[in-house]
């Protein structure tokens, strides 16, 4: 990251050297062709199911967990202080018990989308570096990383790295 700042305020202190040498530089918007390709539109699909899926099973549980306070809430005038403190406490530790279980379900879900996303990234480098060599490109910097703070002649390469992408996938999906 910092590194990519460095480039990339060299590049506009000394833009119009490079420019006279042939310099030539491009964006890329790594997130918008991660979104737009098919590939990561599936697996955003994917992911979103499995969000829906545990979401669902964890509101269940909050709604069980929900019903069996009011229950106790209603019969604790009924009860002795030992059993009202011995119920309270297995509802604390229940409560608990389903923010841990909540806490994991996301740490499992941020998981899987690296997993999901990952090879989709990987194999959008290869095509931008591919994009790169084609076009002649010098340098192609990340548009969303925070390091361009200012570009008057990069061009955005972003909506030919989706197509080339696309066309790869479906190109290897007819060999298949």
């Amino acid at each position: 990251m910092r590194l990519s700042f460095i480039i990339s305020m060299v590049l506009v202190f000394t833009g119009n050297i490079f420019a006279s040498d042939g310099f030539h530089l491009g964006l890329v918007d790594l997130q918008k062709a991660l979104q737009n390709v098919e590939a990561g539109k599936n697996a955003k699909k994917s992911l979103e199911k499995e969000v829906t899926s545990k979401r669902g099973e964890l509101e269940k549980r909050q709604n069980e967990l929900q019903k069996e306070a009011e229950s106790f809430e209603k019969k604790s005038a009924l009860l002795n202080d030992a059993n009202k403190t011995k119920k309270q406490q297995e509802l604390q530790k229940k409560f608990m018990e389903l923010q841990k279980e909540a806490a994991e379900s996301q740490m499992d879900l941020q998981k899987r989308e690296r997993e999901l996303t990952k090879p989709i990234i990987d194999e959008l480098r290869a095509v931008i570096e591919s994009v790169g060599k084609e076009k002649g490109f010098t340098l192609i910097l990340e548009k969303n990383e925070g390091a361009v703070l200012f570009s008057q002649s990069a061009e955005d390469l972003t909506d030919q790295v989706i197509e080339k992408f696309n066309s790869t996938r479906k190109g290897s999906s007819k060999k298949n």
